[in-house]
This record gives C-alpha cells, sequence and structure tokens, in this order.
C-alpha cells in the first residue's frame, strides 16, 4: 500500500521519517519493482505491533514514556479538533465517527484484565492493514488513579437528607 496516498501526504516528504524509523529499527528498506528509469524502494514494519515497553523502576524510561504519551495525547487533540470542525463529521448514530470519552470507575483485578483484552481487541480491529474506508485515529488512555485519596463513599444526591426505616 502507499503510504504517502494512504495519509494523503507527498512521498518525497516521507523519507526523512521513513529513513528515521529503518535508524531505529522499526522499518527495514527494500528494492521493489523497477518502475520508469529505477527501482521503487519499499519500507515495511519490522514488527506488526510495535509497543511501548514502560520500566517503572528506578533510573527507568518513564520520563521518556511520559514524554511519548504527551505527544500522542497533543496529536489526539490535534485530530480532534480538525474533525470536529468539519461539516461531514458524525457524532451521534450507530456510524459515530467522533468521540470524547473520560470515564472514572472502581475495577477490580479479573476487571481490568478483561478491560485490556478489550482494549487490545479495539486495537486490533484498528491496526489491521486494509485498504478501502477512511483512515481513523484512536487514542485511549488507562491509568490508575492511586495517586488520589481513597474518599469514603457518599450515599447519591437522591437520598440525602432521607432516613431509612
Amino acid at each position: 500500500m502507499d503510504l504517502g496516498r494512504l495519509i494523503g501526504r507527498p512521498a518525497d516528504g516521507l523519507y526523512y521519517h521513513l529513513r528515521a524509523l529503518q535508524r531505529v529499527g522499526l522499518v527495514s528498506k527494500e528494492l521493489g519493482p523497477r518502475r520508469a528509469a529505477r527501482r521503487e524502494t519499499l519500507f515495511s514494519a519490522v514488527h506488526r505491533e510495535p509497543e511501548l515497553r514502560h520500566d517503572t523502576s528506578p533510573g527507568g524510561n518513564s520520563p521518556a514514556v511520559a514524554g511519548i504519551v504527551a505527544s500522542m495525547l497533543r496529536l489526539g487533540i490535534r485530530d480532534f479538533r480538525r474533525a470536529s470542525a468539519s461539516p461531514d463529521v458524525r457524532t451521534q448514530g450507530a456510524r459515530r465517527d467522533l468521540w470524547a470519552l473520560r470515564v472514572t470507575g472502581w475495577i477490580s483485578p479479573d476487571e481490568i484484565a478483561d478491560v485490556n483484552a478489550r482494549i487490545r481487541a479495539l486495537r486490533d480491529a484498528v491496526a489491521r492493514p486494509r485498504s478501502g474506508g477512511q483512515l481513523y485515529s484512536v487514542t485511549i488512555l488507562l491509568t490508575p488513579l492511586g495517586h488520589r485519596a481513597r474518599k469514603k463513599q457518599r450515599r447519591p444526591r437522591s437520598l440525602q437528607g432521607r432516613t431509612s426505616r
């Protein structure tokens, strides 16, 4: 698949980035078929599912990972702003294609395993190579909120002031 065409950018503007990815071992370069007077250069992902490895131990890579995550979130914000300015974006119904969601709640260890499985399934559904359709980005952030003091559970406002019988 032609990457430049897929993302709507000229191919010559991608070479710098592809060479940087090649230097760090994320893509490999191959010579492809001849087109006109020269051979086409093909790049392919070395690993199908790049994964961010986070080492939280002292001296680990937490600052670098935090920087990468911040960059991912900035890209998500930029993409959301651009998409929300489009009159073609769908914000309701079964074919909704613009979402923003943040939810907090208590999750047990068994439930966190289920949440992780669902995140992986979503990643796999979006990331598999294919042609056709429209290019989308999904940004998910799952984080424990253990840094917050656990507050005593309050009764819902609808029940406050009532006495039980």
